[in-house]
C-alpha cells in the first residue's frame, strides 16, 4: 500500500497567520486583556467564523487561550509561552538560529572594511555549510545558557 499524498498545508497558509496577528495585537499594548476574533478577521481580511475555528485549533494546540459563546470563539485572552516562541516573540532555538544567520548576513553587508567583510563572510559560510541541526544546537546552547560569551 502506498502512502497517500499529504493534505494541503494549513499551518503556514492560515493558522500561523492568525497566531501572529493575535500575538501582534497583544504585543502592541502590554495592557491588552483580550483580542476580539472580529478584529483579527478584519486585520487579516478573513471570514470571522474561519478565524474562530482556527482560534479553537490554536487553543487546543496550546498556543493561545480564549473564551467563546454558544456560537464559537469570541475573543483571545492570551498568547501562551509556546505561542510566543512560535511567532518569535520569545527565544527558542529555531528563532535564535534564524536571528544568528540574519545577524551574520548583516555583519557581511555592513562590514566597515574589506578585511572585516572577508572575516564575516568566512564565518557565515562556515555556518551555512553546517547542518541546520548544528546551527539550532549552537543557538539552543546560547538561549539556555549552556554556551555563554563570558
Amino acid at each position: 500500500m502506498t502512502r497517500p499524498e499529504p493534505l494541503p498545508d494549513t499551518w503556514y497558509s492560515r493558522d500561523l497567520l492568525v497566531l501572529r496577528e493575535v500575538a501582534r495585537a497583544f504585543g502592541d499594548d502590554p495592557t491588552t486583556t483580550r483580542v476580539d476574533v472580529r478584529a483579527v478577521a478584519t486585520a487579516l481580511d478573513m471570514d470571522e467564523a474561519a478565524v474562530a475555528a482556527i482560534g479553537e485549533t490554536l487553543i487546543d494546540a496550546g498556543f493561545a487561550e480564549g473564551r467563546g459563546t454558544d456560537w464559537g470563539l469570541a475573543f483571545f485572552s492570551k498568547v501562551t509561552a509556546a505561542g510566543r516562541r512560535e511567532v518569535g516573540q520569545w527565544p527558542s532555538p529555531d528563532t535564535a538560529a534564524d536571528r544568528l544567520m540574519a545577524a551574520l548576513e548583516a555583519a557581511v553587508a555592513n562590514a566597515p572594511t574589506e578585511e572585516a567583510k572577508s572575516r564575516a563572510k568566512r564565518i557565515l559560510e562556515g555556518f551555512r555549510s553546517a547542518s541546520r541541526d548544528f546551527i539550532v544546537d549552537v543557538a539552543s546552547g546560547v538561549v539556555t545558557g549552556q554556551i555563554s560569551g563570558g
